[in-house]
C-alpha cells in the first residue's frame, strides 16, 4: 500500500479522447458533465514536460469540469506521451485517476519502492510557475495510470470553453 495515497479521495477521473469537443458533448449528454474549461499544455504554457525521465516535446488539449471528482478529457496533439500511446494502443476511454498530495517527492519515493515507475511528468503549469504532476505506471496492477499532483496556487485563465 502506498501510505501517502491511503485515505485520499480521487480528485480527478481522466479520459483520453480523439476529439475534445465531441467527447465533451457526449459526457454532457450522458452525465450532464459540463460546462468545460479548456487548456493547451505545450511548450508555451508548461515549464517542463518529461516522458520516461527525459525532456519531451508533447502537447495536449484538455478540458476540465467542476464535478467532484472532476472529469478531465485529454486530446493528444503531437509528440510521444502516455496519452497518445494509450489512444493508439487502447482507443478512447478511462486513462488515469488523480490525487492531490502534500509531497510529490514522498509519493515518488513510495511508488518507486512499490515498483511503479514514473512515466510522465509535467511541471510549472500554474500562473506563478508552480504546479507539478507525475503519472505512475500502475496499468498492470489496476488497469490505469495513477497521477499525483501538487496543484498550482493559481491556474492560468482557460484557453477555451466548451
Amino acid at each position: 500500500m502506498i501510505n501517502t495515497l491511503a485515505g485520499l479521495a480521487p480528485v480527478q477521473l481522466a479520459f483520453v479522447v480523439h476529439d475534445l469537443e465531441n467527447a465533451a458533448q457526449r459526457f454532457e449528454a450522458v452525465l450532464g458533465a459540463g460546462p468545460w474549461l479548456g487548456y493547451l499544455f505545450d511548450e508555451t504554457t508548461v515549464g517542463g514536460r518529461l516522458y520516461h525521465g527525459r525532456p519531451a516535446d508533447w502537447s495536449v488539449r484538455l478540458a476540465l469540469n467542476n464535478t467532484d471528482p472532476q472529469y478531465e478529457l485529454i486530446q493528444p496533439i503531437e509528440g510521444p506521451s502516455i496519452h497518445a500511446e494509450w489512444l493508439e494502443q487502447r482507443g478512447e476511454g478511462f486513462h488515469h485517476v488523480a490525487y492531490v498530495v502534500e509531497s510529490l517527492d514522498a509519493v515518488v519515493a513510495e511508488m518507486l519502492d512499490a515498483g511503479h515507475m514514473p512515466v510522465m511528468e509535467v511541471h510549472s503549469f500554474g500562473v506563478d510557475g508552480d504546479g507539478r504532476g507525475v503519472y505512475f505506471d500502475t496499468v498492470e496492477a489496476i488497469g490505469c495510470f495513477v497521477e499525483a499532483i501538487e496543484p498550482p496556487a493559481r491556474m492560468p485563465h482557460p484557453h477555451f470553453a466548451l
